[in-house]
């Protein structure tokens, strides 16, 4: 048997992560509270993408031009307000996952960070999250947050 002298467990190694950029996918009106809470971690300069995805129907051409929802540019608002670098991107796709993961590889972002909703009876059983299908299908860190 061999005896290591001197090694540390690997849970007292600090472990630091320089984020650059976020993209945090929002789906419907968020309060800004909850973003900021979620952000007050992240130390340094941290670019914010806010990213909304309009689903779109199968007989609607995903040429027709969208708009950032009027919530998500005030949410976008308040966070520069508070100093935060903050750029808005909408989409449109059929499916959103599959739009998340897409712009995450793409944009070559550090962390994608989502709020989660607590499902309850048979739709948690029969649908599959979003941000579960997100973490499986990139390769990019996902953080999710409970949303109650």
């Amino acid at each position: 048997m061999i005896k290591e002298k001197n090694l540390k467990p690997l849970l007292a190694i600090p472990m630091v992560v320089h984020l650059r950029k976020v993209l945090l996918p929002l789906g419907d009106k968020t309060d800004v509270h909850e973003i900021v809470a979620a952000l007050s971690q992240l130390e340094g300069e941290v670019e914010l993408v806010l990213f909304h995805v309009i689903k779109m129907p199968i007989t609607t051409p995903l040429e027709v031009e969208v708009k950032a929802p009027k919530w998500l540019n005030e949410i976008a608002e308040r966070l520069r307000e508070r100093g935060m670098a903050v750029k808005v991107i909408v989409a449109e796709a059929r499916d959103v996952a599959d739009a998340i993961v897409e712009e995450a590889e793409e944009g070559k972002y550090d962390l994608i960070l989502m709020f989660k909703r607590k499902r309850k009876g048979l739709k948690h059983v029969l649908t599959r999250s979003i941000s579960g299908r997100v973490a499986k299908a990139t390769k990019r860190p996902v953080m999710t947050i409970l949303k109650e």
